[in-house]
């Protein structure tokens, strides 16, 4: 038996335990979050882009939703017994009701959490007492409890040893708000999965994207900077791994695929969408470029192109067959990435190299299709 030592930086891991004993090695590692995070505190606002509604269509779009991930069984400790099916016979009618019903749910569990600008520290000085000075060391909180209030116009104020009456900040009004008016799941103290680096860096490294992203939705408020801390580190995981899959057809890919196109980081992602064949999302991804930094050239030219590709079923996997128009259509959108690869990639290589890839397949698609089409009107000959 013997056991080695090594630091390998190019992993980040911070010491490697080999253990070889009977023929079985174990391998230990430490590894340390390097992810550095950027949150929406610059002097823009991405909330007019991210709520304007081209960018939701594109948004909703690149999720692609796929019913079978949407309503998929989850662990819930509310229902330790999973509910049995229930099985209808229906008419068509009716089956075009439900249909329509499980749209309308299906885009409630996809509703995705807002994007805004971090919230700005409450400076409200309310009086100033000279008459109350030293009269406690003790802060005094005045909290309105009326019902029907929403939270963040209730009227929350402290009164300081000093005699001076203020509003209060961000993080003193929702530990009150939580006393007062508690919401299910969300605690007082931050959870140690976000305060504590090791636990949550083991979470990004088991992949447990979606959970940690519902968390934070839960824990935080959208304007609050341990929640844009949390996302961002957890999009840029995702990113660097590009396990964009885990994500999507769940309500955090829109923002996520918001994220690196606000910060100009979406060359990972193109080449995902290169690589899995899907043409028309990559066409998509740069219409939502040019929506949110307007540096597409030809934008009149790609604009037409996304009106032909949203009223087209959502592609969730490779076409088996195809038409002439989506052939056209598909040869049109490989146009439009040539022109993106050669004006704006920062991955230009990657990007060609996917791009040929998809080329031949495509062709030997074309042919295949082409090739039944002839043999199905010799058959009705």
């Amino acid at each position: 038996m013997f056991l080695i030592f090594r630091k390998i930086s190019q992993s980040n891991v911070k010491h490697v335990v080999a253990k070889n004993y009977e023929n079985q090695v174990f391998i230990l590692s430490s590894r340390k979050l390097s992810i550095v995070p950027s949150v929406y505190d610059g002097e823009k606002d991405p909330a007019p882009k991210f709520f304007s509604t081209n960018v939701q269509v594109l948004l909703k779009r690149l999720t692609r939703p796929d019913f079978a991930k949407v309503f998929r069984k989850r662990k819930n400790h509310d229902m330790p017994i999973l509910r049995t099916p229930t099985y209808k016979f229906l008419t068509n009618e009716e089956l075009e009701a439900e249909i329509v019903k499980a749209n309308n749910k299906a885009e409630k569990l996809l509703q995705m959490p807002p994007v805004v600008k971090t919230n700005q520290p409450i400076n409200d000085v309310l009086s100033e007492d000279p008459a109350l000075v030293g009269y406690d060391t003790a802060k005094y909180l005045f909290t309105d409890i009326t019902f029907g209030v929403a939270n963040e116009h209730r009227i929350i104020v402290e009164r300081d040893p000093d005699g001076i009456l203020r509003s209060c900040d961000y993080d003193l009004r929702k530990r009150l708000n939580q006393v007062y008016f508690p919401i299910q799941g969300r605690k007082i103290r931050e959870p140690q999965m976000f305060t504590d680096t090791e636990k949550l860096n083991s979470l990004l490294e088991r992949q447990e994207y979606e959970f940690i992203l519902d968390r934070a939705c839960l824990q935080y408020e959208p304007d609050e900077f341990s929640y844009q801390k949390v996302t961002s580190i957890t999009y840029q995981h995702v990113d660097m791994n590009t396990n964009y899959s885990l994500l999507r057809s769940t309500r955090h890919f829109g923002p996520m695929t918001f994220y690196l196109t606000w910060h100009s980081n979406i060359d990972n992602l193109m080449l995902e969408l290169l690589q899995s064949g899907a043409i028309r999302e990559a066409v998509l991804l740069v219409a939502l470029r040019h929506e949110i930094l307007t540096d597409i050239t030809n934008g009149d030219k790609l604009q037409a192109i996304v009106q032909q590709i949203l009223p087209t079923p959502v592609q969730l996997t490779k076409p088996e067959c195809l038409t002439e128009e989506d052939i056209q259509l598909d040869n049109k959108c490989v146009e439009c990435i040539e022109k993106y690869v050669l004006t704006n990639s920062a991955m230009k290589s990657q990007h060609e190299l996917a791009l040929q890839g998809f080329r031949e397949y495509y062709q030997h698609l074309i042919e295949l299709s082409r090739g039944l089409q002839i043999a199905h009107g010799k058959a009705s000959n």
